[in-house]
């Protein structure tokens, strides 16, 4: 994750800054222009997660307004024992894969990567076309897998934080993100020797 994971990150507003802790001080008061603060710091981060996760845009729209929602019913419960994003994308994890297990109870289950511009940058090219297939390899890893891989190789979170995020111990996050990577590595081997001949 390319931000702080601390309660010190900082947020813009109204011409000064206002630290994480303080923020969601006045968000448990009541304060809506607060909120409206957290959200838009946090909204990008998060529904880049989403898309990630669940693969579509539309999908990672209705999941981050879900995720949202929560954090707005659910503020009070933050008690600052742990940063506020661990706290918040364990609401945002969870709410994707309710989302997924959703989706497969409805039997659709399909992963436009292929036309949703979200997951790649603008111009074209083999390297652009291998992202692409990154991304539908990781949306193919079992939810435990994806959910590690995205927040420690994505989102740059530490395997103990990742542990409160996902309920888990520090040890099985790390096996899984190690499944995960092999499991990639494995899949990804042809396209890679594919993407050499074209970059020759």
């Amino acid at each position: 994750m390319n931000g702080e994971t601390s309660e010190g990150m900082h947020m813009k507003g109204n011409g000064s800054d206002m630290s994480v802790k303080n923020i969601v001080r006045k968000c448990i008061d009541g304060d809506r222009e607060s909120f409206r603060h957290l959200y838009d710091t946090y909204k990008d981060r998060v529904f880049s997660t989403c898309m990630r996760m669940l693969g579509n845009a539309q999908d990672a729209e209705d999941a981050l307004q879900d995720i949202f929602v929560k954090v707005h019913r659910n503020i009070t419960t933050f008690e600052g024992k742990s940063a506020f994003t661990t706290w918040l994308y364990r609401i945002a994890v969870n709410t994707c894969i309710e989302h997924l297990r959703k989706r497969k109870d409805k039997n659709s289950i399909d992963i436009d990567v292929h036309t949703d511009t979200t997951l790649l940058v603008s111009d074209s090219g083999p390297s652009n076309n291998f992202r692409l297939i990154v991304d539908r390899e990781i949306m193919k890893l079992p939810e435990g897998y994806r959910s590690v891989f995205i927040l420690h190789a994505v989102e740059g979170f530490k395997h103990n934080e990742i542990a409160k995020i996902l309920d888990i111990s520090t040890g099985t996050s790390k096996s899984q993100y190690y499944q995960a990577r092999e499991r990639l590595r494995k899949n990804l081997l042809p396209y890679l020797e594919v993407l050499r001949y074209e970059l020759q």
